[in-house]
């Protein structure tokens, strides 16, 4: 992915609008045919863990995870709240010592979406 791709601000939605995201995920979870592959507990912090790791290089494990997620500016569509809620979801659930490959096993590991 070009790095022009993740710099477009305006293919996230802000949280404000997360609600007509799930909305939508939740009528093609409801079409017949249609299996949902995963569960997202929340789409408002699976959506902001995504931009905040989008630039981490992975593997990584759970310290250098975190300091990158301390350390990163805040975009502008996430809450200093959202992004402490997050912090304290990677510190309780990553495990020690394991490697994750990409966002996708963060946010499994964190809890925020389940298989």
């Amino acid at each position: 992915m070009s790095s022009s791709k993740r710099e477009n601000r305006e293919q996230i939605p802000k949280e404000d609008d997360i609600g007509g995201v799930q909305k939508a995920v939740s009528e093609q979870g409801g079409v017949e045919g249609q299996r949902k592959e995963v569960n997202v507990g929340d789409y408002a912090k699976t959506a902001a863990l995504g931009q905040l790791l989008k630039d981490l290089d992975f593997p990584a494990d759970k310290n250098n995870i975190i300091e990158f997620v301390q350390q990163s500016q805040q975009p502008s569509n996430i809450t200093i709240e959202n992004k402490q809620e997050i912090l304290s979801l990677l510190q309780e659930n990553l495990k020690e010592g394991n490697q994750y490959q990409n966002v996708s096993e963060v946010t499994r590991a964190a809890g925020i979406v389940q298989q």
